[in-house]
């Protein structure tokens, strides 16, 4: 027989570690990770991705590697884009996670001007505007971080088009050629920072290459994407 005393003990142990694990147990149910894309299938893919062409033409490629599957870009002097409607709770899953790796940088490019508007790597994601013009289908705030050529790291503005994006530059040409990296932004947080209040869910999500404004040639690589909690 347990001990009154012993036994007492031991259900305030188990009982503090039951109350320890519901966190985690009720963040694995209710707030789950919402996953973008994965590039696992082609056909999936083109079922809820579609495609916005301002130059030259399309060429992807679905590919995999030790790391598992990833999408290929490569745009010679061209300019296009994957949007995607989604449906995510950003106070619940907050942080935005990927990888992404550039093969080819287009030459000179520098998104801050809109003669050098070409970078290797895009992810943007879209929100509604703001006030009445937030109701109107082509209003939106975008949020933007790119690979880019000539700007550093850390580098922060605003697109000179579309008027309502913000930049956050997370690389560019000195973290060299055909790396692999891996990025993770508190997407609440960035949009603050870039529009000084707190955002509403997004509705679009789009990955971007181009290198028409340069005519050179641009190539890159993206991996899972994915929202998560904190």
């Amino acid at each position: 027989m347990i001990p009154p005393m012993r036994k007492a003990l031991l259900s305030a142990l188990a009982l503090g570690l039951f109350l320890a694990l519901i966190p985690f147990r009720l963040n694995g149910i209710l707030v789950p990770d919402h996953l973008v894309a994965s590039f696992e299938s082609p056909r999936a893919f083109y079922s809820t991705w579609r495609i916005k062409k301002w130059a030259g033409q399309v060429d992807l490629s679905f590919l995999r590697n030790d790391q598992g599957p990833y999408l290929q870009l490569v745009c010679p002097s061209s300019s296009w884009a994957f949007v995607k409607k989604v449906d995510v709770n950003i106070h619940s899953t907050p942080i935005l996670t990927w990888s992404w790796r550039v093969k080819a940088l287009p030459k000179g490019g520098d998104g801050r001007f809109r003669s050098t508007d070409d970078e290797a790597a895009q992810v943007y994601v879209v929100f509604p505007g703001s006030g009445l013009l937030g109701l109107m289908p082509w209003s939106s705030r975008i949020l933007g971080y790119t690979w880019e050529t000539v700007p550093a790291p850390g580098t922060f503005y605003h697109s000179p088009r579309p008027a309502d994006t913000r930049i956050f530059v997370l690389r560019n040409e000195r973290d060299g050629l055909n790396v692999w990296k891996t990025e993770s932004r508190d997407v609440v947080a960035d949009f603050e920072r870039a529009f000084g209040a707190p955002p509403p869910n997004p509705n679009y999500f789009c990955i971007q290459i181009d290198s028409d404004d340069t005519h050179s040639f641009a190539e890159s690589d993206f991996g899972s994407i994915e929202f998560r909690s904190r």
